[in-house]
């Protein structure tokens, strides 16, 4: 007795071998869906690189400003002993080109030039625009009590924002 199912039309046993061209299809394209996924994950991951790397140059930068404040303190007239920070350091606001930097001191002009050009260098990936600024401010009261702020644009990293700022307030 001849079984039916497993004879082809020629009346001998049907064999399957290889692969048929809509297994490989499937699998090429599950292939490149998931290499295309890998690859959205890298770029998501520079870009938050990126924006990790400008946050801690900021911290670093505001800290770079209060330690040159630090170094050009003059004495205290009033309180011998006493040193003060130089108030021609603080900024009425954030000041984003050479042409905002105030006084007449040429040491803090010297400074705040330096740090506002390696703000510009080290943030917003080095584009000079108006989005990477600086701002130092001193208390009313206690001149010795100053605050450093960096502020830059923030966007391309995932979830980031348009002006992102960095405060850092430091006793001199």
């Amino acid at each position: 007795m001849i079984n039916i199912n497993t004879l082809d039309t020629a009346g001998t046993r049907a064999r399957q071998t290889g692969v048929s061209l809509i297994e490989v299809l499937v699998s090429v394209f599950v292939l490149a869906f998931g290499i295309l996924g890998i690859a959205v994950m890298q770029a998501g991951a520079l870009r938050n690189n990126q924006g990790a790397f400008e946050q801690s140059a900021a911290v670093f930068l505001t800290h770079s400003i209060l330690d040159a404040m630090r170094a050009s303190m003059q004495p205290d007239p009033d309180n011998p002993g006493q040193w003060l920070a130089r108030q021609s350091y603080a900024t009425s606001d954030f000041i984003c080109q050479d042409s905002q930097i105030p006084g007449s001191d040429e040491l803090v002009k010297n400074d705040l030039t330096r740090w506002l050009r390696n703000i510009r260098d080290n943030l917003n990936g080095g584009v000079t625009d108006d989005n990477a600024c600086g701002k130092v401010e001193c208390d009313s009261t206690d001149h010795n009590l100053c605050t450093a702020s960096v502020r830059w644009n923030n966007s391309r990293s995932l979830g980031g924002i348009d002006e992102q700022v960095v405060d850092t307030r430091s006793r001199l």
